[in-house]
């Protein structure tokens, strides 16, 4: 098969500048350093309380020590993310510096933690490190939406929540097994067991590694002028961007507000989770208490970061299927059967006396655990306009810390009062709570149209479908010519690759000669197949269509098509209804019916038949004039057609032309 060189296209500069795709391991190493952010708050999550308990802090006395996590989270969030919205630096970036400054507080106070002795100090030390966590946090959810056009929104946030898992269940299990090693049983001075020091160095190490790599190795997309004249033009200083925040809660859609109703009762119940799964399972199963302690006591810690670590393998596995399922189903559905697992988890959790099968509801949590750290995200980014994706990530945070805040508040009164003191108790309610989330999001009624995510649908009807590449076929012809201008369209709007594939026949020319007259014609040789080709992407401007591929394939056109979407279902096929093959009065050419026959992906009909061929083929030969086909068409002449099973290719992916995709301006230097 022969290649061609395609002339590339310029990415542009205006407003509607399209964002590069990136590969896999690029997506990967954008993503490595939630691996050492999450190890941090997985250490937060598991070992801080009983660091508090061990130097002197009583269980009914954690809500209120925990009230740094919301605090922090809900001025710095928010405050980071609109700051950052405005924020570009030419060598720096835009959230790389708030992501790595981030990070380093982190590991500083990682590395001084576990040699606090008195507890006012070590609430110094939680605040300082959940405002280090916050600061880097919402900045980097903000970067991956900045980052990937919207075919590829998905995969980061999948990836984001692949790492988030790996992350926790290192710093869970490193809890666990360190406390295991003899060396490291004894305590320190302040009755910090060595083996907590040691997880607290191995966090100093891994925030720092993963941060610094993954900012290093991924640059930033340069705004575009008009973005940056944005930029320079809006007003600096604290006030403004409270007054942004405020501006953007008035404007936010209406399927975030929904989600914040739901968010108010799952993360009420996650920090009692958080707060006390080792008091609930020293009662339960190990018959121990934080005022008594022993190793009775240090057994409880150590297997409830199993537990932790447990839940959140089982996300780093969910998480490769939950966002499939959102998009067939909805999210809103799905969200609401996570929260149903988790709220069953907790309930059985309270009332096994075993340690082992106590690691069975962990199951549950970690379905959970993968959706509530991934989908609800992918949504809002998707949903809300991309230069104020750093203020809406840090109001969705907002949504998180204040049931977290009002929890810190009440339940310590309603844990001695009414639940007797017990941690069992408390895990009860969290089930309980939990439970209600999930009710209270089937009780959201689908927002409009207007307001669903294009990425993944929190439950209303859409009528377009995001797609990775758009492929089309092409001989050249105006038919087809209207066929691509049509899969230019979708693409552009769709946020996809478009790839124009022209198929052509290893047979001598005159072969074509006893087609009859009008009919299309299979292309022979190829030097007509590229000269098709050419004809094909003329008038495609970048602004209709911002990343090309050419492809030239020896062979059959629908088995070209077929074989260059291949198995991936996020793919769309453009056909023309009267394309190669097509008798008089045949609602489909052969190419058209054999691709939607065979087709594993979507396939679009394009209503070629209803053109005016003289009309066209006229204004072909015009001389000086240019096609304007796509301008002349109505917006119903096309139908889509659904998916039917896939029959096995025996032919591989043909060999592509080269890809005409822009890198993406560097950041100036």
């Amino acid at each position: 098969m022969t290649t061609m060189t395609a002339e590339p296209v310029s990415a542009g500069t205006g407003p509607v500048e399209r964002k590069p795709l990136m590969s896999g391991p690029a997506i990967l190493m954008m993503n490595l350093g939630f691996f050492g952010v999450q190890f941090s708050f997985g250490l937060t999550q598991s070992s801080v309380n009983p660091l508090f308990l061990l130097i002197g802090a009583s269980p009914d006395q954690l809500p209120i020590l925990n009230l740094a996590g919301p605090v922090t989270g809900l001025v710095i969030q928010p405050l980071i993310g609109a700051i950052s919205d405005r924020t570009w630096h030419p060598r720096w970036g835009r959230r790389r510096p708030f992501i790595t400054a981030g990070a380093c507080l982190c590991a500083i106070i990682l590395f001084l933690f576990p040699f606090v002795g008195i507890l006012w100090l070590a609430v110094i030390c939680f605040w300082l490190l959940d405002a280090g966590n916050n600061t880097s946090m919402e900045p980097y959810r903000a970067f991956i939406s900045d980052r990937l056009p919207k075919a590829q929104l998905a995969r980061g946030f999948l990836t984001q929540s692949m790492f988030t898992g790996a992350g926790a269940v290192l710093a869970n299990l490193s809890l666990f097994l360190l406390q295991k090693v003899g060396a490291l049983e004894k305590n320190a001075g302040n009755g910090v067991p060595y083996w907590m020091y040691v997880c607290f160095m191995i966090g100093t190490f891994c925030i720092l590694l993963t941060v610094l790599t993954a900012m290093a190795r991924t640059k930033e997309l340069t705004p575009s002028d008009e973005e940056l004249a944005e930029m320079r033009a809006t007003p600096k200083g604290l006030h403004h961007a409270v007054s942004e925040i405020a501006d953007a809660v008035k404007t936010m859609p209406v399927a975030m507000h929904k989600i914040g109703v739901v968010f108010l009762f799952q993360w009420y119940a996650m920090f009692i989770y958080w707060q006390f799964l080792a008091v609930s399972l020293g009662e339960t199963v190990f018959h121990s208490n934080p005022e008594d302690g022993g190793p009775a006591w240090d057994q409880a810690i150590a297997w409830s970061g199993l537990q932790n670590a447990a839940y959140n393998f089982v996300t780093m596995i969910s998480a490769l299927f939950l966002v499939g399922f959102a998009r067939r189903i909805g999210a809103k559905r799905v969200h609401a059967v996570a929260l149903g697992l988790a709220s069953v988890a907790l309930v059985w959790l309270a009332r096994i006396d075993n340690q082992y099968v106590a690691l069975v509801p962990m199951i549950g949590l970690g379905i959970f655990w993968a959706s509530a750290v991934g989908v609800p995200y992918l949504m809002v980014a998707s949903m809300v306009p991309a230069r104020r994706t750093g203020v809406y990530m840090g109001i969705l945070n907002m949504m998180i810390v204040v049931p977290m805040l009002i929890q810190t508040v009440t339940f310590g009164w309603i844990f001695n009062h009414l639940l007797g003191g017990k941690g069992s108790n408390a895990m009860t309610v969290a089930g309980v709570l939990l439970g209600i989330g999930a009710l209270a999001m089937l009780w959201v009624n689908p927002p409009d149209e207007a307001d669903e995510s294009p990425i993944v649908p929190l439950g209303a009807k859409r009528s377009i479908s995001v797609y990775e590449r758009v492929v089309v076929g092409s001989d050249g012809t105006p038919t087809s010519l209207y066929a691509v201008d049509r899969a230019a369209e979708v693409a552009q709007a769709a946020q996809a690759k478009l790839v124009v594939v022209t198929a052509y026949r290893d047979a001598d020319a005159g072969a074509a000669s006893g087609q009859a007259e009008g009919m299309h014609r299979d292309v022979y040789g190829i030097d007509a197949a590229r000269d098709a080709l050419e004809r094909s992407v003329t008038t495609l401007t970048r602004e209709r269509a911002r990343y090309i591929e050419q492809r030239l394939v020896a062979g059959d056109p629908a088995q070209a098509l077929l074989d260059t979407v291949g198995v991936n279902p996020a793919n769309l096929i453009v056909v023309g209804n009267r394309g190669l093959g097509a008798s008089e009065g045949q609602m489909l050419g052969s190419v058209p019916a054999g691709v939607v026959k065979n087709a594993v992906c979507d396939v679009l009909v394009v209503q070629t038949s209803a053109l005016d061929e003289d009309r066209i083929f006229a204004k072909e030969r015009a001389p000086g004039r240019e096609r304007t086909l796509g301008r002349e068409r109505t917006l119903g002449n096309e139908r889509t057609l659904g998916k039917e099973p896939a029959k096995a290719s025996a032919s591989g992916d043909p060999e592509p032309l080269a890809d005409t995709e822009p890198e993406g301006r560097p950041p100036t230097q």
